[in-house]
């Protein structure tokens, strides 16, 4: 299985005046800082959400089985406004996607082997898109990562209110 993600929107996921404000910085000497603090988070938040904050191009390839291949859970929600999906080139019929929090696109009857699929994924392309819970979990990562620059003694990974905000767009795995 092979997964592609291909940036569309020309802009970051979040304003830099938003994390400042999250992380009480009211100086511009560290803009540069707190803007790749950012996108590291946003980084970090997609990757645990299994979300597209823009608009992304999403590239996944699978081994489909021909005997128990019916449907699939599209691994990165949520589908793009107006977005076309894709099987091996092959626009897919509307009425074999199921959208909403974890989409779903039925596959072709007898389909099997190696699969493309190709799909625009992202809540739209300005950072006003993204919803206000995943703003504030980008904002709570970048005041979290700047708190404890340079330190040692500060946990690894996300924050808990970033975390708590990203487990609820996760899928539930069978």
């Amino acid at each position: 299985m092979a997964l592609a993600r291909i940036s569309a929107a020309a802009m970051d996921p979040f304003t830099l005046d938003a994390l400042k404000a999250h992380a009480r910085v009211d100086f511009d000497d560290d803009d540069l800082s707190l803007t790749n603090m950012g996108r590291a988070a946003a980084a970090e938040i997609e990757a645990h959400a299994e979300v597209a904050l823009l608009r992304q191009q999403i590239i996944w390839t699978i081994e489909a089985n021909v005997e128990t291949a019916t449907s699939v859970i599209l691994p990165v929600a949520p589908l793009a406004p107006g977005t076309a999906v894709t099987i091996n080139g092959e626009a897919v019929a509307p009425d074999a996607i199921t959208p909403g929090k974890h989409p779903v696109l039925r596959l072709p009857e007898g389909m099997g082997g190696l699969v493309t699929i190709t799909y625009e994924a992202g809540y739209g392309d300005e950072p006003e898109d993204v919803p206000a819970d995943l703003a504030l979990a980008i904002a709570d990562q970048v005041a979290r990562y700047y708190d404890l620059r340079g330190s040692e003694d500060g946990k690894q990974g996300l924050s808990v209110a970033a975390a708590r905000i990203a487990a609820r767009y996760r899928r539930v795995a069978a």
